[in-house]
């Protein structure tokens, strides 16, 4: 049994096929460093053994899973003759099923969550990735179940591609437009869920890379390592506005409310309650006299792929 997913995944996510058709992939040079830093796939060179077994988790509708898998029959053709092996898990139905109908090379996907790989063998992975996904369950249960199923000295990744317009709010936008999103997604309720920008993901892997003597835990981790690659992507306003459903905090809204007139009056900083007047807002934006198009009617966004690493200690 794999563990529940947060509400507001499984309802914010119900519409698999819109997220793996909106949300961005990875670029090479994100891609490249991050398995550099895990000694994963084609980073692994100069005599090094390409490793046989990564396990992702929380693969989603396969985002990053289908850039491992490429990786991986790039690995494979090079002649080493070692059976690679990506294990997929994920917990959300839908979006399992869409990533089961890929039929990825080197891809098994299973059910399961960060806090229960019971299908993976003590000391097996050569790697542990998580994409887009760790803030959903960053405690220790799932910390030290990834440490179990880890082999002595492997890495565990961890990996996001952030817009600027869903940016944690220390962070400065290279452009106020895109702040003004910023700024939406900020006044909206808040529904208890984990996000990246919240920090909190953070602070579970700073946890287990001290001893408690409290609770009589060693340290699991060495310091968590971080690093980032920036890039833009063109986009008309009704794809950013496809793109900005996917997240769930906006995905769980109804379609109108009873106090939409009241929100859409010019300027108002009420609370957002219904996508419509999100939607209200979000045009209001993307209407601003600084917002650039290119000849295509396209806006640029703003955005970096954060990832980081930790190492497996003995305990």
């Amino acid at each position: 049994m794999s563990t529940p997913l947060v509400k507001a995944a499984s309802s914010g996510f119900h519409d698999a096929s819109a997220y793996d058709a909106h949300r961005p992939s990875y670029t090479d040079a994100a891609v490249n460093a991050f398995l550099g830093h895990l000694n994963a796939l084609d980073a692994a060179t100069d005599g090094k053994q390409i490793p046989q077994k990564i396990v992702e988790i929380g693969a989603g509708t396969g985002k990053f899973t289908k850039v491992l898998s490429r990786k991986a029959m790039q690995a494979a053709a090079k002649g080493s003759g070692q059976s690679i092996e990506i294990l997929a898990v994920e917990p959300h139905e839908q979006m399992r099923a869409q990533l089961s109908a890929k039929n990825l090379p080197h891809v098994t996907v299973v059910d399961g969550h960060g806090a229960n790989l019971s299908m993976v063998d003590d000391n097996s992975a050569d790697a542990v990735i998580v994409a887009q996904a760790f803030h959903w369950f960053a405690n220790y249960e799932a910390l030290k179940e990834i440490h179990r199923v880890l082999k002595p000295g492997s890495f565990v990744g961890v990996i996001w591609n952030i817009e600027d317009y869903n940016k944690p709010a220390a962070w400065p936008a290279k452009a106020d437009w895109e702040q003004g999103l910023n700024d939406i997604i900020y006044s909206l309720a808040l529904d208890g869920s984990p996000r990246f920008r919240d920090g909190q993901w953070q602070r579970a892997f700073d946890a287990v890379a001290v001893p408690d003597a409290i609770a009589n835990r060693p340290a699991l981790y060495s310091p968590l390592a971080d690093d980032r690659v920036y890039w833009t992507v063109q986009l008309t306003p009704e794809a950013l506005w496809n793109r900005l459903l996917t997240l769930s905090q906006i995905a769980n809204l109804p379609e109108t409310g009873p106090n939409d007139e009241q929100e859409a009056v010019a300027g108002s900083t009420a609370q957002p309650t219904s996508r419509a007047t999100v939607r209200r807002r979000f045009d209001a934006v993307l209407a601003r006299d600084d917002v650039k198009r290119n000849d295509k009617g396209e806006v640029t966004i703003h955005a970096l792929t954060f990832f980081a690493w930790a190492q497996k200690l003995a305990v």
